[in-house]
Formats: structure tokens, sequence, C-alpha cells
């Protein structure tokens, strides 16, 4: 009977680059997470093409200000794909009626 030799948790996943994806990696949508004074976290997401800014919100910690980034840039890039699916159906639709 074989053992299973292991290292740890996910060592027997192999990739090239170890580094994960950016949840803030749409050019579309801007990030910025920093800290303020007294140990609190500041955040502002703006998106030009929605005309959209969050104004700046304050977290007690990291990890809050983080969580509601990445909801309300999910929330963001959906909407900015939907609209580009829109323009897409509307331009293929006037072709066909053309």
């Amino acid at each position: 009977m074989s053992s299973l030799k292991e290292n740890g948790i996910g060592s027997n996943y192999r990739t090239l680059d170890n580094n994960p994806i950016s949840p803030f990696n749409d050019p579309r949508i801007k990030v910025e997470i920093y800290p303020s004074a007294w140990e609190k976290v500041n955040v502002s997401v703006s998106c030009d093409q929605l005309g959209y800014d969050s104004d700046l919100l304050t977290f007690d910690t990291e990890q809050a200000a983080k969580r509601y980034a990445i909801n309300l840039v999910q929330k963001l890039t959906t909407a900015l794909d939907s609209k580009l699916q829109e323009s897409i159906i509307e331009r293929l639709l006037r072709k066909i009626s053309e």
C-alpha cells in the first residue's frame, strides 16, 4: 500500500506562477485602499464609464475594507459587462435589419 506524501495544504497543486490574481485587476475601475489615522482603513472606488464614485469610506479593519471593495468591484464589473453585451447585441440587430 502506498502512502500519500504531502507537504501541506495545496501542495499537490502545480502552477507556474504562485501569485494570485488581484480582485482589483479591471482597468475600468479605480480602487484605493490605504490606512488612515487611529488605525482605520479608507476605501475609495470609482468608475468613470458608469459615472460612479463611492466617496471616501472608513472601516475598522483592512479585511472589512477589502471585502467591501471586492463586492463593489464585482457589482460594477457586472454592470460594465452587461452594458458591453447590450451594445454588441444592438450592433448585431442593426446589421441584421439593414
